[in-house]
């Protein structure tokens, strides 16, 4: 199901209310900045620039947070370097780059770290929250929300939780769970509403809206847009206007008024055009077309869609391209050129192809995010169910290949028994791949879940002080965070359709700077060298599992300051080197500790050597060499 995107990102300044005093503030800003030495107070006009112009110019607004990243660094400004990298993550994720905006909004998050301060940590977090959300990453979506509401709590800001209650919302909306959406929308509401902060009482009615429109509820999905439409009008919020009103139009197309949604997409269209937003626009273009077909004027819906496609298409936006297609298959087809039709539903079927991976990523973040104890259990019968299935089909198979043998000659009946061998095979290594992965959850995630299970008992039972509780409910948390990782290790290490090369040096790459990070640790990061090769799921696997082992191991072991780590290939072995400059230690003494035995067993998996090089004070290495 296609849903209507949810407008919400964070950000440090939040525009004026009205055209005039924005243009004012604007024109003081530059004529300051023009005035300005190279000192801090320059770093900070370029941040209050790029907020400025985020919605206006994202351009211009690019450049001021950049020059202000580069003189903030030059002074050793962290905390002006932590805002423009936040402002300029902001620009980027309202041109839709979200890619982009999640690399600059991590080198915020460490600057931020740097500073110190929660109630930026608390925005920077809830700011790569939204970006995950975006980007359909649920699981690590709902983790930085959790760690931003922390953050909030210590400086005890409404403004801070109802943002991070409308993500939440935001992130069971993209699951339909709509329920759950619509509890944490109120939660936030009630919030922006105490302090009030219309212009996100208005994103949030909007959000409120599109889950009525989705359950059918129309009457209130009208007047949730229309009050939002109200609110953003009295902010001379042209960009969300043009959302809200091409909300509403979709609305009245559901129910069945096309000449009033055919309305509201022209107010859409005039807001996107004023705010020169080729994604908004070219969904303005959609909802014409869609008005247009439900009155049957095909020749008008071909000319709105095509224009939106060709946009969408610009945008690389592939899921609107395969939308758009499958209305001009549907549009040409009525006209009768039939030739066009099949172009287009031709195109759709290709776009679609590319999809399925992004959907089936979606379904297993759903899984992650719903997780829960006694859910677990039924997910291990569906497996057994599945496995009953394959069983089945087999035999089947089997049947068939037994009657084709009764009337082939000998030498069929020889491939026969191959090609019945050949898919033996293949069945029981889809038994170890079950048994494995059953063996995984047990270990992994069992140990966990009983923790939490008895932790909860235990605060059930205490009647000792809210410390005491609180104690009990931080270590449920902390014991439920390590349980969602590792249940993100294991379904990334049996995903298929990955690309494994190039997953794992992502990975490993997030994995350390955001240990290093924490710590304010230097990370030297070289991993190019793993996409040159491709590795099975279990080199991927035991390779990423020894390098958290050792990562882990020098950020809170060795007490030092800088972390090298390399990949290289060397007479056709992959090489991959954890280096410190902390304390050291003797390997002979700490035999058995810190997970050295697992990291040797692991090598002794791939076949291949680990080299533990250490002298107390003087740093340690580890050197694992793979036979490829």
């Amino acid at each position: 199901m296609q849903k209507l995107p949810l407008c919400f990102f964070i950000v440090l300044f939040i525009p004026a209310t009205s055209c005039l005093s924005q243009q004012l503030n604007v024109d003081s800003l530059v004529t300051e900045l023009s005035k300005a030495k190279e000192d801090t107070n320059k770093v900070i006009l370029y941040r209050m620039l790029a907020g400025t112009f985020r919605l206006t110019d994202p351009g211009k607004a690019i450049d001021y947070g950049k020059a202000g990243i580069v003189l903030g660094k030059k002074l050793g400004f962290d905390k002006g370097v932590a805002g423009c990298y936040l402002n300029v993550s902001a620009c980027y994720g309202s041109a839709g780059k979200l890619d982009t905006s999640l690399s600059f909004i991590d080198t915020a998050i460490h600057y931020s770290h740097k500073v110190g301060e929660p109630n930026r940590l608390a925005l920077a977090y809830l700011n790569r929250a939204d970006i995950y959300r975006q980007l359909q990453y649920f699981t690590q979506s709902l983790k930085d929300c959790d760690t931003s509401l922390k953050y909030a709590e210590q400086v005890n800001s409404d403004d801070r939780r109802a943002r991070v209650y409308q993500t939440i919302g935001s992130v069971y909306y993209h699951q339909d769970m709509y329920v759950q959406s619509s509890e944490y929308y109120n939660k936030a509401i009630a919030l922006y509403r105490k302090f009030g902060n219309l212009q996100m009482s208005a994103i949030v009615l909007n959000n409120l809206g599109n889950i009525y429109k989705h359950t059918g509820s129309y009457q209130q999905a009208i007047e949730n847009f229309t009050t939002a439409i109200n609110i953003a009008d009295s902010l001379k919020d042209l960009n969300n206007l043009a959302m809200y009103h091409g909300n509403l139009s979709d609305v009245y197309l559901s129910s069945g008024n096309y000449t009033t949604a055919e309305k509201y997409a022209g107010f859409a269209m005039q807001y996107a055009q004023q705010q020169n937003n080729e994604k908004q626009i070219a969904i303005a273009w959609e909802h014409f077309g869609k008005a247009y077909m439900k009155q049957k004027r095909i020749p008008e819906a071909i000319q709105a869609i095509t224009k939106g496609f060709e946009i969408f298409q610009k945008l690389g936006d592939n899921d609107r391209i395969n939308t758009a297609a499958e209305m001009l298959a549907e549009a040409y087809s009525l006209s009768g050129n039939y030739s066009k039709a099949y172009e287009f539903q031709k195109i759709s079927r290709q776009v679609n192809d590319t999809l399925v991976k992004q959907r089936y990523d979606e379904d297993i973040a759903a899984m992650q995010t719903r997780f829960k104890v006694d859910e677990k259990d039924k997910e291990i019968q569906l497996l057994a169910k599945d496995k009953q299935l394959q069983d089945e089909k087999i035999k089947q198979q089997r049947f068939m290949l037994t009657a084709s043998g009764a009337i082939a000659i000998l030498a069929l009946l020889g491939i026969g028994l191959l090609v019945s061998r050949y898919r033996l095979r293949n069945r029981m290594k889809e038994l170890e791949l079950r048994t494995r992965i059953a063996a995984d959850l047990h270990d992994e995630v069992g140990s966990s879940l009983s923790s939490i299970h008895m932790l909860s008992q235990i605060a059930a039972k205490q009647t000792g002080s809210d410390a005491t509780h609180k104690d009990v409910l931080e270590r449920m948390s902390t014991n439920a965070k390590e349980t969602m990782d590792k249940m993100g290790d294991i379904v990334w290490m049996i995903k298929p359709g990955e690309s494994e090369a190039g997953s794992l040096k992502q990975r490993m790459e997030r994995f350390i700077y955001e240990m290093c990070s924490s710590k304010n640790i230097e990370a030297s990061v070289d991993l190019d060298e793993l996409e040159k090769w491709k590795l099975t799921m279990e080199q991927r696997k035991n390779i990423y599992l020894i390098f958290k082992e050792a990562v882990n191991n020098a950020v809170k072991y060795s007490g030092t300051e800088k972390i090298e780590v390399k990949a290289g290939t060397h007479n056709k072995e992959l090489t991959l080197l954890v280096k410190d400059q902390g304390k050291g230690f003797d390997p002979d003494a700490t035999a058995g500790g810190n997970g050295l035995d697992n990291m040797k067993n692991r090598a002794q998996e791939l076949n291949g050597r680990l080299k533990i090089t250490s002298e107390t004070g003087k740093g340690a290495s580890i050197e694992l060499a793979v036979p490829l």
